[in-house]
C-alpha cells in the first residue's frame, strides 16, 4: 500500500476532502512502478506538481516506489521556499536527485 499526502489543488483527488484536514489517499502497491508511473496512474503529468517527497525525501521521477512508502505530493505552485536549495543543493539529498535552482 502506498500513502500518499495531497496538498494545494491535488487534494482535489480525494471526495469531500477539506483544506482543513490532512488529506491521504491510500492506493495500492505496483511492484516496480516509479514515482512517474505512480503521477500516470494518477491521471496526472509531471508538470503538474511541484517539489514532492517519498518518505520525507526529495523525490525524482525515476525512484521506484516501495510497499509501504509515505509520498507528499504538491502541485507546481506549490515549491519549497528558495526553490529548495538547502535540500537540493547542500547535501541533504541523494546525490542521484537533480539540483533545479530556481
Amino acid at each position: 500500500m502506498l500513502e500518499l499526502h495531497l496538498y494545494g489543488v491535488l487534494r482535489q483527488l480525494v471526495n469531500g476532502s477539506v483544506p482543513t484536514e490532512d488529506t491521504i489517499l491510500n492506493l495500492p502497491y505496483v511492484q516496480g512502478e516509479s514515482f512517474h508511473g505512480l503521477v500516470q496512474r494518477l491521471g496526472l503529468s509531471m508538470s503538474d506538481l511541484g517539489d514532492c517527497f517519498v518518505n520525507g525525501t526529495l523525490v525524482h521521477e525515476n525512484t521506484v516506489l516501495s510497499d509501504g512508502d509515505r509520498i507528499g505530493l504538491f502541485p507546481f505552485n506549490m515549491v519549497l521556499l528558495c526553490g529548495g536549495q538547502h535540500l537540493k543543493g547542500h547535501g541533504y539529498t541523494q546525490s542521484d536527485v537533480d539540483v533545479d535552482y530556481y
